[in-house]
């Protein structure tokens, strides 16, 4: 039995991820900002802490998660909040996981932020295009942070039953809708799978299960994240130009919907 933290533990996907695991027989703390909420987790059978990523401080998140064995971050950001939460808040868990001596750490962004995908239509919108760069600076601290860490970048979250089956891979994938079942079991899954340590996965609804989407993916060499495409071009001289990720073609939902959809 492991001891796991889930930041974020009651939004929609974190709460189901807190679910998953204590029938699977693990020890959940879950951070909670609201403390109305607290009866839900306990209910579900998880520790709980009232913390906020904004307002707390890093060494009360250190207690948390004291004697832990792996951190999940599966906070979430909607319209109207700020999307820098989720880089500051990325931080200030990865250094109050180091303060605590957690190695194990999981985090959840949003498809494309790894594989350099474009916005574009209805989608290239200030505040999406906010979103996107925060995402990349979370993923970019996390993957400098020194720590066994893995990240999940799903795409849209739907409330659907789930499956079980999901289309998993670490180059870019395209676009589709995930319920937050599936994405709580993946994480639930990777958790368990220490070949999925230094790994960024896309992952959308699938034909493949679960356990074997994973090991399929391992198997290969580990893909390195993207440039950011609004980053500056260097100035190295290449052989060939890069092949450029096509442009996310805009969908009929407008972007804050989506923004709204990914929270929690």
């Amino acid at each position: 039995m492991s001891r796991i933290v889930v930041i974020g533990g009651h939004g929609r996907t974190g709460i189901e991820i807190v679910k998953q695991l204590v029938a699977a027989g693990d020890s959940v703390v879950a951070t909670i900002r609201n403390p109305k909420h607290m009866a839900d987790l306990v209910k579900a059978g998880a520790e709980t802490f009232v913390l906020d990523l904004e307002k707390s401080t890093g060494p009360e998140f250190s207690v948390a998660m004291a004697g832990a064995d792996a951190v999940v971050f599966a906070a979430g950001f909607g319209t109207g909040e700020s999307s820098a939460l989720d880089r500051s808040g990325t931080v200030k868990t990865l250094r109050a996981a180091e303060r605590a001596g957690v190695r194990r750490y999981v985090t959840i962004s949003s498809i494309g932020a790894s594989t350099g995908m474009r916005l574009s239509g209805d989608w290239d919108t200030a505040e999406m295009r906010d979103y996107y760069k925060q995402k990349r600076a979370a993923n970019a601290h996390v993957r400098s942070s020194g720590l066994d860490w893995t990240i999940v970048e799903p795409g849209e979250l739907t409330d659907a039953k789930g499956t079980g089956k999901v289309s998993l891979s670490e180059a870019a994938i395209e676009e589709s809708s995930i319920s937050r079942t599936d994405v709580a079991a993946v994480v639930v899954a990777v958790l368990a799978a220490p070949k999925t340590i230094g790994r960024t996965f896309q992952l959308v609804a699938g034909k493949t299960p679960i356990a074997k989407a994973i090991a399929d993916t391992v198997s290969k060499p580990a893909a390195k994240p993207a440039p950011d495409p609004k980053a500056p071009a260097k100035k190295a001289a290449a052989k060939a130009p890069a092949k450029e990720v096509p442009a996310k073609k805009a969908p009929a939902k407008k972007a804050a919907a989506k923004k709204a959809k990914a929270k929690g």
